[in-house]
């Protein structure tokens, strides 16, 4: 049985409403305010489904942790330009005790060794190669690796996000030069900020059926992984923000939010760039898992580590999806696309148990991993993407120092590797929400159903 949607509340502005999936809370002030500007767009009809990670983040005009839904028009302010920043979860079949703090050092130096966090120092993919991903999306990193169906299956869209046409010249029309000079050292890379690769153990099985089902075993250990387009998507998403709201937004409107028509030449153009630089950010996950795992099997000395992979999706995403039937493009910002098991009748993998869903929390806390619930529907199978900011990045940096953080850590004997591009009281754990709360708020409106509580034991960041 379907559970009830979430309250709603009336826009003060006259547009489409706000669905709360906030657990009892309600957005500040800033925040209602940019959601209300979003629902009084045009061609937003539908309710805005405010997730339970809800937040503002510095310079967008849209909040974190929400999803829009439009019939004719692209909103493209309605999301930041990382777009396919996204998550991935690899399972090892490796108990906690196997990655010893000699194993984890050695582990994490070989990743650092061929995982950048920024760029390569010199091109990891020719431009031709760059191009051919930008089209060919997954079909180009299954020829590269050599992955078989299995794990294809378990990447949103295989990989290849959808797009109205298969013509390489009008796809690579949408992307400016300097994005694909950023594809050819960029691949492969980590990012700074928030992007992270964390070691973690199952120390709680909430549902040991799904938890079987999925291949989740207390004691054992996973790799959460965090990025996504990197430079190739910022570029082109910020080139085209730029172009559109030339021309698209009205010079006596205040608000900073305005949208194309999406069958438009700007709309039909903004649409392939999307889909295009969404091909590169599953690639680049997808590149990263290839080198992590070379690195487990050397650095344990056993090659016939599988390392499988239990799930890869995007939590900033613009696509055409149908949902009761009505088309639309669905506009995620901090929103992972969720299938409950009614939504996945015939998926090869995820039949029997919905969609899993990646739900991280702050470094120096849990993680959970769950599966799409049937109420999912009400918010156009979107779920959030983890905790969510109590202190935006600025405030973070002016209560936190790095030296807090790295005591922080240490004395919750999680080990903390860092590049060293970033100042990481940015991410202090105390600037982001209680994922305990945030969960609760989840199985409340059942959006997810909880599978396996997790530890960090070791995290990689910028």
């Amino acid at each position: 049985m379907i559970p009830p949607p979430a309250t709603e509340i009336p826009s003060a502005r006259g547009g489409a409403p706000l669905r709360l999936f906030l657990g009892g809370a309600r957005p500040d002030a800033e925040t209602l305010a940019q959601l209300e500007r979003l629902g009084a767009t045009p061609g937003v009809r539908h309710a805005i489904a405010c997730l339970p990670d809800l937040h503002r983040k510095g310079g967008n005009p849209s909040p974190t942790g929400m999803c829009l839904a439009s019939r004719d028009t692209l909103v493209p302010r309605a999301v930041d330009s990382g777009i396919c920043c996204g998550m991935r979860v690899v399972t090892t079949g490796l108990e906690a005790r196997v990655f010893t703090p000699a194993v984890l050092d050695a582990l994490f130096g070989a990743v650092m060794a061929t995982v950048p966090v920024v760029e390569h120092a010199e091109d990891a993919l020719s431009e031709a190669e760059v191009r051919d991903i930008l089209v060919r999306g997954g079909a180009w990193s299954r020829e590269r690796h050599g992955l078989d169906d299995d794990e294809m299956s378990r990447i949103e869209d295989r990989g290849t996000m959808p797009t109205d046409t298969l013509d390489p010249d009008a796809i690579l029309a949408a992307i400016p030069a300097k994005a694909l000079r950023k594809g050819r050292r960029g691949y492969g890379t980590i990012g700074a900020g928030n992007h992270f690769l964390e070691l973690q153990e199952v120390v709680e099985v909430l549902d040991e059926p799904l938890a079987r089902r999925l291949g989740l075993r207390l004691g054992e250990t996973v790799f959460m992984l965090h990025t996504g387009s990197r430079g190739v998507g910022s570029k082109t998403m910020k080139h085209a923000f730029e172009t559109l709201e030339a021309r698209w937004r009205e010079p006596a409107s205040p608000s900073p939010i305005w949208a194309v028509p999406a069958d438009s030449e700007d709309g039909l153009r903004f649409a392939r760039a999307v889909s295009a630089v969404s091909n590169f950010g599953f690639a680049n996950r997808i590149a990263i898992t290839e080198q992590l795992r070379v690195a487990v099997r050397r650095t344990l000395h056993d090659g016939s580590l599988q390392l499988p992979l239990l799930v890869d999706c995007a939590h900033v995403s613009i696509k055409p999806e149908r949902w009761h039937g009505e088309p639309l493009w669905i506009h995620r910002n901090g929103g992972s696309h969720a299938l409950p098991r009614s939504a996945s009748e015939g998926h090869p993998a995820f039949a029997a148990t919905g969609q899993p869903i990646p739900i991280p929390g702050s470094m120096g806390g849990a993680s959970y991993i769950g599966v799409a619930a049937e109420g999912a529907v009400h918010s156009y199978h979107s779920v959030n993407h983890g905790a969510g900011r109590v202190l935006d990045k600025p405030e973070a940096t002016a209560r936190y120092s790095s030296a807090d953080v790295q005591r922080e850590m240490y004395e919750k004997g999680i080990r903390l590797y860092r590049y060293g591009a970033g100042d990481i009281a940015e991410q202090a754990p105390g600037s982001f929400k209680d994922i305990s709360q945030v969960v609760q708020a989840m199985r409340a409106h059942a959006l997810a159903e909880l599978v396996v509580r997790l530890r960090p034991l070791a995290t990689l960041k910028g």
